[in-house]
């Protein structure tokens, strides 16, 4: 049986929980009760979980530059579970920018597969390693926000902390403390 380490991280947009395993990072899941974590966790692998916080220091480093608006590198690797076709997806969907927008179109073209773009979105909710892979980059090639497994109000959170929207939007500005939306 494999060993996996998590912890939760504090965020502005709530506690975060994240998961490694020896080979790499393999989810950073949005607030929700330890227990759903864990049985998301075990339905892609066969593993012995540990609570172990210092295993994920460099993440919750990431996170609070990300979350003081800079454009932090990650450095880490990943231990993604999923089908080919997904990883291939979440692989492209990691090299999109900070700050930068893509259509689900646009992410199927990317790919070499631009007749995709419904199989390209449902993997792209199934990303298992939000902010980092950023999925909330992507919206629809009509120009909606689109839908986003965290919720739309943290995508809009998530978008605003890139510069991406503006207070017009009704996104809250920088610098507030965006834990009272929650």
């Amino acid at each position: 049986m494999e060993k996996i380490y998590y912890a939760d991280i504090e965020t502005p947009v709530g506690s975060i929980w994240a998961v490694q395993s020896n080979k790499g990072l393999m989810r950073l899941n949005f607030p929700c009760e330890e227990e759903k974590m864990l049985a998301d966790v075990s339905k892609h692998t066969d593993t012995v979980p540990e609570y172990r916080p210092s295993k994920l220091d460099n993440l919750g480093s990431w996170l609070d530059k990300y979350f003081n608006g800079k454009n932090p590198t990650f450095k880490q690797k990943f231990d993604l579970r999923g089908t080919a076709f997904q990883k291939k997806v979440w692989t492209t969907l990691f090299k999109v920018p900070y700050g930068v927008l893509v259509s689900y179109g646009q992410l199927a073209d990317d790919i070499g597969k631009p007749k995709a773009s419904r199989a390209v979105g449902n993997a792209v909710g199934e990303n298992p390693i939000a902010i980092v892979i950023p999925c909330h980059r992507v919206v629809r090639g009509n120009g909606g926000i689109g839908g986003f497994g965290g919720g739309l109000p943290r995508k809009r959170i998530l978008l605003n902390v890139e510069g991406v929207l503006d207070s017009s939007d009704g996104v809250p500005e920088k610098g507030i403390d965006l834990r009272e939306f929650f």
